[in-house]
Parts: structure tokens; C-alpha cells; sequence
């Protein structure tokens, strides 16, 4: 038998040996293809899931950014707790009670989101006793009825303790200097120039 014969029956011998182990082989690479395409849309799902956790969400009281809901939940919270305030606070003074038209004035707003808050906090929750409400009374308490009876020209109240008095804006609020002000950050901070830590250091002046 010649040699190219027993090439040709060696051949014939592997073909069935060959082709199912290169057919697994191409299902192995296509099932390979598969998972990588899995894990690549995976790791873009865990990054934008990633840069979502970053992203800094306004609380509840955020007056700024907060949920609409979420604040007039709170405000509503404050206007119900006030006539309790009022009673336990007020012992009959005047001056230590917040008149019922405080949401017809946005500074006292503010002052009071954050005030509630911070009573809240110091009442709820905790199981251990601490010292979160005897600071809320001697510290925040006769600040915010300092704002509270403040004249209507700094913000207070001290007008409406009989009835509501519009507070006057004397100045209007300004409006921001937008295209100065990004022109200022580009010169001080984001030229060339300037991202040398040096380069805001006052330059000296040559003497004659």
C-alpha cells in the first residue's frame, strides 16, 4: 500500500473524530461571545447604577431642591406642631410663641424647617438618653425666637402678633452677574496660566 493510501485512510479515520470536536469548539467561542456581550452590558449597568449612587439626593427639608411632597409633608408637620410649641414654650409671653402666619414669611420658613428638624431628631428614634434636646433648647430655641421677634426689615415678626403685617422689601433681591462671574472663574482658576498653584500669588513689582 503506498504511502499516500494509508495518508488518505488516516484521513478518513479522523474526519468523524474532527468535525464534532470543531463544532463544539465553534459553540464554545459563540457561547464565549454571548457571555461577553452579558458582561459588558452588566459592568454598564453596574457603572451607571455606580454614578447614580454618587449623586448627591436633597434630603427632604431641602428647601433649595427638595421633593415638593416631601416639603409641604414637613410644612404641614410644622403648622400642626406649633399650637403644641405655642402652649408648652409660650407660658403666656408672647414673645415665645411663633404667630400662626409664619408661612407668610419666607425667612421664617427656612428658620423653622431646620428648627422642627432638629427638634424631631432629638425626639424620635433615640433609646439612649443624650443631650440632643437640652442643646436644642438652650442653643437653638433662643435663636430662632430671636429671628422670630425680629423687626419685618430683618426678616422677623414683631408686627404680627396681633395680625399678619406683609413684610416690606425694601431691597430687591439681585440677579445674579452670570457671564461676570464665569468670566472671573475662567481667569482665576481654569486658564493655563492658573492651574500653576503659584500663579494667583500676589507678583512682585520691579523697584526703580
Amino acid at each position: 500500500m503506498s504511502e499516500q493510501s494509508n495518508r488518505d485512510e488516516l484521513i478518513e479515520l479522523l474526519v468523524p473524530i474532527v468535525e464534532p470536536l470543531v463544532e463544539r469548539q465553534n459553540k464554545v467561542e459563540q457561547g464565549l461571545q454571548e457571555q461577553e456581550a452579558v458582561l459588558v452590558e452588566l459592568a454598564g449597568q453596574l457603572e451607571t447604577l455606580l454614578k447614580k449612587s454618587k449623586e448627591q439626593k436633597p434630603s427632604p427639608w431641602n428647601l433649595h431642591q427638595g421633593k415638593p411632597e416631601d416639603i409641604a409633608g414637613l410644612l404641614g408637620e410644622i403648622n400642626a406642631w406649633l399650637p403644641w410649641f405655642n402652649t408648652t414654650y409660650g407660658s403666656g409671653q408672647s414673645t415665645n410663641m411663633i404667630p400662626p402666619c409664619w408661612f407668610r414669611h419666607p425667612n421664617v420658613v427656612a428658620h423653622l424647617m431646620g428648627f422642627y428638624v432638629a427638634w424631631k431628631a432629638a425626639n424620635y428614634s433615640a433609646t439612649n438618653p443624650n443631650s440632643d434636646l437640652v442643646y436644642w433648647n438652650l442653643r437653638y430655641l433662643p435663636d430662632v425666637l430671636d429671628i422670630v421677634n425680629a423687626p419685618a426689615d430683618k426678616g422677623g415678626m414683631a408686627g404680627c402678633r396681633r395680625e399678619h403685617r406683609t413684610p416690606d422689601r425694601v431691597d430687591p433681591v439681585p440677579k445674579p452677574l452670570n457671564e461676570q462671574f464665569a468670566q472671573w472663574i475662567n481667569d482665576a482658576y481654569l486658564t493655563t496660566q492658573n492651574n500653576d498653584p503659584h500663579s494667583l500669588d500676589p507678583q512682585p513689582t520691579d523697584r526703580q
